[in-house]
């Protein structure tokens, strides 16, 4: 009877007795017969085989007595090492290897953990030379097989360290450095950053241009030798008409980078941007005296997480935390102190944590001048009946404050504060103070409630289309259920009215292609702010051009589908955020589970000062040609020009879809639980196979083969099939949040505000 596999739990690691230990891969000399997978028998008895999840398949439900016969051709007689990789969920479990009827070893399987928690057991074996068949033999049941390796016992000859030309040193210029290794077909593989090269490092194929101070390391590889030593070799680059500092450097005169690209400056010329973590802009410079400097650098981020640091070599000489700016080419500056040797060297510009624009870096010799004192609000932020005038100051005498009431750091291109502003909805203001030869302040914030009704908190509208559309060109809506979970919508006065059928042929409904439809659409010139009671299973419908039609009923409504030809919103503008809004607090998101039909931004501001925005800032034509550019020809179908992007369940993935079995192979190759297996559109809606939501992440992310990277966010959609489709709306949203199916809020990726006390909620409407 054949043994029922259990999933693994726990690693469990035996130290094993006699001639069997376990270790690491032995690497085959030149004709040894190397690593054969377990499936590729000559003949097998009884056993089967199945989905591994080291990939490919391995031998499983072995029985004892069961065999597997490889036939092997062993170029040498001698001592010969042979590795199993093996994996048994119990102790004690043996197979034998045999050639004919001798036996030339007996292995003890450790309990690994499960049937695919796999360990490497090694038998040492006396094989004569010439075509022979081995058989592993089952001496008892209980264990998996994946591959075995059979090496040499003799050592493998190592590879020739690879040498450089020209030889480590001091240069006045640019070198092109050569690599070479006197092992013949040896390949080289380096490093340029000081780390040690390994067999995933760059390869070797022609001159390395070395343009600034560098440290190249090289080791040689060949199958069947040992890798070479490491060799390494520092070569100080010291150009004579380096950069000058103290001064000013422009981002854009690197003499190397990394990763980085230029693009127009909304300050003039160029900026450096597409900034990744780990990416780099090198400087070679001439500093004028060894001493301390101030280093400011002129930086735009809409995130808040982002980390600059200035290196020589290795060595980190000071760290400067990029703000939220609030956009891409919302400018400001900040200010490190780091220590710099006098002349010629090469000074790098590494993104310690990414997500952020440079236009330039200016050192100025000396410590850092004191800061400017913190700009005061008075009336403090706080909840007030009627608008308030708001009053600025700071304690630094002949200082200059900017600031600004969008929620956004306010910068030296801010708006001057002069004299006391009216605030006459709910607001974030925050402001600056600048004086010249000294830092600027702190952001100082602080938010107004302007509550004109009694709801829980303010919702408004806000025209972001860039003048595409005026006010009295976009609509909003809101249905969801009340206190007593009956369906509403919000009317302009903050109250919510139960839903009816008889709404569909009211006194100003609308009409299209003949059939009435309730309005209970706002333009946001009427009504762009609303004192909002508490409301379960909300949603905002957001158009522009024209409403929605949306039939109401006494206890539903139908919304718009994407899948209904003849539906009326087709040729419609339309977007939607969902939300909830109870006792906890505030609880919503932007959504592209359905589609994309034009940006938005979704900011919550809550009373204890929490601000938070996510969505997306750039524009609907840029994010159009960016999804075109950037993701696979399958989901380019999804694209419905002008009107919308759809997401894949919607479109070509579709059940009878061209892309209906996208994820199938890759389900069949890496499943590994009872019962059947999702299909495509399950794994994109989160349904039947799929409904568990950290299975339906990891199959939409690409990462469902390896646990380990299931929380990773930098493994996500990098290898096909993946749903590219919300890696483009991770790509390109603030702070890389966005809701690009059912359960993109696994490991918080989603673009989801939740916070109690909530003030206002600002939703803008770009285009």
């Amino acid at each position: 009877m054949k043994l029922r596999k259990v999933p693994a739990y726990l690693l469990i690691v035996f130290l094993l007795t006699g001639m069997i230990t376990i270790t690491s891969t032995a690497v085959a000399a030149p004709g040894d017969p190397g690593k054969i997978e377990a499936e590729n028998y000559s003949a097998m008895s009884g056993i089967q085989t199945e989905a591994c999840l080291e990939g490919g398949l391995n031998v499983a439900y072995i029985d004892a007595g069961d065999w597997m016969d490889y036939a092997v051709n062993i170029p040498t007689a001698g001592a010969y090492n042979v590795d199993f990789r093996v994996s048994s969920p119990y102790a004690g479990t043996q197979l034998q290897l045999r050639s004919g009827a001798t036996t030339l070893a007996t292995v003890t399987v450790p309990n690994t953990g499960g049937y695919q928690t796999w360990q490497t057991v090694t038998a040492n074996v006396n094989l004569a030379a010439g075509n022979q068949t081995l058989r592993v033999y089952a001496v008892t049941n209980g264990w998996n097989f994946n591959w075995m390796n059979i090496a040499s016992s003799a050592p493998a000859q190592q590879a020739a360290a690879p040498t450089f030309t020209p030889a480590a040193g001091t240069y006045a210029s640019a070198q092109n450095l050569t690599l070479t290794s006197a092992t013949s077909g040896a390949t080289i593989k380096y490093t340029t950053d000081g780390s040690t090269p390994t067999a995933a490092s760059p390869t070797y194929t022609g001159a390395i241009n070395v343009s600034i101070t560098t440290t190249v390391k090289a080791i040689a590889t060949k199958s069947g030798m040992t890798d070479s030593a490491a060799s390494s070799a520092t070569y100080t680059i010291n150009i004579a008409n380096g950069k000058a500092i103290p001064g000013k450097i422009e981002a854009e005169s690197y003499d190397a980078m990394s990763g980085v690209a230029t693009e127009a400056c909304s300050e003039g010329g160029l900026n450096v941007g597409w900034i990744d973590t780990g990416d780099s802009m090198s400087y070679n410079v001439n500093v004028a005296t060894a001493g301390v400097y101030t280093v400011q650098y002129r930086v735009a981020s809409p995130n808040a997480t982002g980390q600059i640091q200035l290196r020589k070599g290795s060595t980190v000489l000071g760290t400067a935390a990029v703000p939220n700016t609030g956009g891409w080419q919302s400018w400001t500056t900040i200010t490190s102190t780091v220590t710099l040797a006098a002349g010629s060297q090469t000074l790098t510009l590494y993104a310690n944590v990414g997500g952020y624009n440079v236009n330039w870096i200016q050192f100025a010799s000396g410590s850092q001048p004191a800061k400017v004192a913190t700009p005061t609000f008075s009336p403090a932020g706080g909840t007030y009946a009627t608008a308030q005038n708001v009053t600025l100051a700071t304690a630094t005498a002949g200082a200059t404050i900017k600031y600004t009431t969008d929620g956004s750091t306010p910068t030296a291109s801010s708006a001057t504060y002069t004299a006391p502003f009216l605030v006459a909805s709910t607001t974030s203001v925050k402001a600056i103070a600048l004086k010249t030869g000294m830092t600027d302040s702190d952001a100082a914030s602080a938010t107004y409630k302007i509550s004109t009704g009694g709801g829980v908190m303010d919702f408004q509208i806000r025209n972001g289309t860039r003048g595409n559309y005026a006010d009295n060109q976009i609509y909003w809506a809101v249905l969801g259920l009340n206190s007593s979970n009956q369906l509403c919508y919000l009317d302009a006065n903050g109250h919510l009215v139960p839903t009816s059928t008889a709404l569909n042929d009211a006194a100003g409904h609308l009409t299209k292609n003949g059939n009435n439809y309730a309005n209970i659409y706002h333009k946001l010139s009427d009504v762009p702010l609303v004192s909002t009671p508490a409301i379960s299973s909300g949603r905002m419908y957001l158009s522009v051009g024209s409403p929605l039609y949306i039939k109401l009923y006494n206890d539903g409504y139908a919304g718009p589908d994407v899948n209904n030809p003849t539906d009326p919103n087709n040729d419609v503008y339309w977007d939607f955020i969902e939300f909830t809004l109870d006792a906890g607090g505030y609880h919503g998101n932007t959504t592209r589970v359905d589609a994309f039909g034009f940006p938005i931004t979704h900011r919550l501001i809550c009373a204890d000062g929490f601000d938070r925005t996510v969505g997306e800032t750039e524009t609907r034509a840029a994010l159009f040609s960016a999804y075109t550019n950037e993701v696979p020809s399958e989901f380019k179908t999804l694209v419905q020009a002008p009107y919308r992007i759809l997401a894949p369940a919607k479109g070509g993935f579709k059940a009878g879809g061209p892309y209906a079995n996208y994820f199938d192979s890759y389900v069949n190759q890496v499943w590994n639980r009872p019962g059947a297996k999702p299909t495509t559109q399950e794994i994109l809606l989160g349904t039947g196979a799929a409904s568990d939501p950290e299975v339906c992440a990891a199959l939409n992310r690409g990462v469902f083969a390896t646990p380990a990277d299931w929380t990773n966010t930098s493994k996500f959609y990098k290898t096909a099939p993946s749903n590219f489709y919300a890696k483009f709306w991770h790509d390109h949203s603030i702070d890389g949040l966005s809701y690009g199916f059912c359960y993109d809020d696994v490991y918080t990726q989603a673009a989801y505000l939740e916070h109690n006390n909530p003030s206002a909620l600002i939703v803008t409407v770009g285009w």
